[in-house]
């Protein structure tokens, strides 16, 4: 076992299967989702006013009646696409240019509200989509939204806010087997014990390309130990995504491209490098598949690397699903042909994305069934997916070892060479 990363995982229907067997651990899963389902989300695009200043953005929901304060808001670097987090409950949804940085809207300042500044009810644990915000050119008097001046994004009730740009270690204890399983059976313990988000390694160097590594169910940033190391770290640096593998993987991926439009907000960086492991590569292409015109609108370049990634779900979810008494919505997600493979596969990634997908096959000498140990090839091999990649390429490595193969190290810093500093 290398040091930091942990046991390969268990294949996910021998280890549903053993549980099914207890309940106190789908006792504890439940009690969870109960806490998330007191929120909903609330998701849409602000496209610019007709020749409008480059400005950021502020997108906020406050609950419906005067002089409510801003139940979650964000700020966007360009017009683009938003994900609020909120109590259960109405709404209304505004957005509004601050061209002086003030995060509150002054006299003159484009500014509009989603269906006419009508109240939005936002069911518990229900997704409210479509809310686009067309700013319109001319300005309006102001308007009060209840907004305070913490850095790139409000805190929600009761959870707490995003981890974002954090330095940290490797060997940080948040990151370990214990804490991976808190996110799969006790997601909202996680998010305020653990903590979501986007961690550093080091602070942000503008003369490197930031390379985003995104770990897969019970997974966690550690797992890319090995791939880490072996960075050319005079042209990248490594930015760690950690979040409870239970959540539905769509708002996972809604929830990664915030913390990125803040960190854009903040650091403005050209490039970037997504390279996600397993689960992870369902998620960041669902977060690149639903917002094309975000932050392609900034970069020279992006580069997409998936390794191991289920695009056709894992037998083991369905089972889960099928069987479990509590079932946690990324099994869903999970569960061969789901409407959530279906829509990120059925997508195009958008054009700025250059996607690289590499496969293992490390399990296959003992099983007829070509695999890497968890993930069949042929889920791996989906030729939707393979439509879309720029190469593909193999390893003979199982499915968590497949990280610490130097030859998949190497192929990586080849594919990085797209999105190297100038």
């Amino acid at each position: 076992m290398r040091p930091g990363a942990g046991r390969a995982p268990l294949p996910l229907a021998l280890l549903l299967a053993l549980l099914i067997l207890g309940g106190c651990q789908f006792g504890a899963l439940g009690e969870n989702l109960r806490v998330l389902d007191r929120y909903g989300y609330l998701r849409g695009q602000v496209t610019p006013p007709p020749g409008g200043e480059a400005a950021p953005l502020v997108v906020f929901a406050t609950a419906a009646g005067a002089g409510a304060e801003a139940a979650d808001w964000v700020v966007l670097s360009r017009p683009g696409s938003y994900f609020l987090v909120v109590p259960a409950g109405a709404y209304r949804v505004g957005a509004f240019e601050d061209r002086d940085g003030s995060l509150t809207h002054d006299a003159g300042e484009p500014v509009t509200w989603a269906r006419g500044g009508e109240p939005i009810e936002v069911r518990s644990g229900a997704t409210v989509a479509g809310l686009d915000l067309p700013l319109a050119a001319a300005g309006a008097a102001p308007i009060d939204v209840g907004l305070l001046p913490v850095r790139q994004s409000g805190e929600v009730s009761e959870l707490p806010a995003s981890r974002i740009g954090e330095v940290v270690t490797l060997e940080d204890a948040r990151f370990s087997e214990d804490n991976a399983r808190l996110g799969l059976w006790q997601p909202a313990r996680f998010l305020i014990d653990v903590g979501a988000g986007i961690y550093f390694l080091e602070p942000y160097d503008p003369q490197r390309t930031p390379v985003l590594f995104v770990h897969g169910a019970l997974g966690h940033p550690a797992n890319f130990k090995a791939l880490i190391e072996r960075l050319d770290h005079r042209r990248f640096q490594a930015w760690l995504a950690y979040y409870p593998s239970a959540v539905g993987l769509d708002v996972v991926a809604a929830a990664l491209g915030r913390w990125l439009q803040a960190l854009e907000v903040e650091y403005g960086f050209p490039r970037l490098a997504l390279v996600a492991h397993s689960m992870g590569g369902l998620v960041s292409r669902a977060y690149l598949v639903g917002d094309p015109g975000g932050l392609g609108g900034s970069l020279d370049a992006l580069t997409f690397v998936t390794i191991a990634t289920p695009w056709q779900g894992h037998a083991g979810a369905a089972l889960g699903v099928a069987r479990a008494p509590v079932v946690a919505p990324a099994w869903r997600d999970l569960a061969p042909g789901s409407p959530f493979q279906t829509h990120i596969l059925g997508t195009p990634l958008p054009r700025y994305a250059a996607h690289d997908l590499y496969f293992a096959y490390g399990g296959s000498r003992r099983s007829r069934i070509a695999n890497d140990g968890v993930v069949t090839v042929a889920s791996q091999l989906d030729a939707r997916s393979q439509a879309q990649a720029r190469q593909i390429l193999g390893f003979d490595a199982g499915h968590a070892a497949v990280l610490d193969d130097p030859a998949v190290a190497a192929a990586l810093q080849r594919s990085l060479a797209g999105v190297a500093p100038p």
